[in-house]
């Protein structure tokens, strides 16, 4: 990646600290030695900041919707009964509050229920996404967020493992009963049991 600003050209390549036990970015000009006394903490400060992909986060696990910590605990139960005769046509994915929801692929946020907007949908849902891939018409919802990622709107662009909202209780769920429903239609048809999609991370347990 390259930093352009008021200063050289810089480019960053990886370097592991093993004193921090992380990842961080190193610095070198383009041409020439680096002048003396100039460190990352000196080019911070005169306003070079990194773009949003090279945040010192975890990376999003692979083919999961959420955040793994400090909780992940799948409820198996998808097509359980539901009040007024529907079905469960989710997975229910126990964490607490504000842990990172994911994109499952690259696409767009097609639909948006915000509390407050008076759909009926909302009053069940709360905060949630539909996130439509891109070509198939395959779709994702996502429910009962506490907050959606700033910068997203319906129509948004977003792609796979970034983050698109916050685990919450909004909806139905009851306070403090803090999980992600999830969602999976492939193709854009009925829902199918989306424990066949996700690869279910180590440190989830599934109940």
């Amino acid at each position: 990646m390259l930093l352009r600003g008021s200063h050289p050209t810089l480019a960053l390549s990886a370097l592991t600290i093993a004193a921090l036990a992380t990842t961080v970015l190193a610095i070198s000009f383009d041409a020439g030695a680096a002048p003396a006394g100039v460190t990352i903490t000196t080019i911070v400060g005169a306003g070079d900041v990194l773009q949003p992909a090279q945040r010192l986060r975890p990376p999003a696990p692979e083919n999961f919707p959420m955040q793994v910590t400090p909780r992940c605990m799948i409820l198996d139960n998808f097509g359980d009964p539901r009040s007024g005769g529907r079905t469960h046509e989710g997975v229910d994915i126990m964490a607490t509050l504000g842990q990172e929801v994911y994109a499952m692929a690259d696409g767009t946020l097609t639909y948006q229920n915000v509390v407050g907007d008076g759909r009926a949908g909302t009053a069940l849902s709360g905060n949630s996404w539909k996130l439509t891939s891109v070509g198939g018409g395959t779709y994702w919802f996502y429910a009962h967020l506490s907050n959606f990622a700033p910068g997203l709107a319906k129509g948004s662009t977003v792609f796979k493992g970034e983050v698109i909202g916050y685990v919450g209780d909004t909806g139905n769920p009851g306070t403090g009963n803090y999980h992600l429903h999830f969602e999976w239609h492939p193709g854009g048809g009925a829902a199918v049991n989306p424990l066949g999609l996700m690869t279910v991370p180590p440190q989830c347990s599934v109940v």
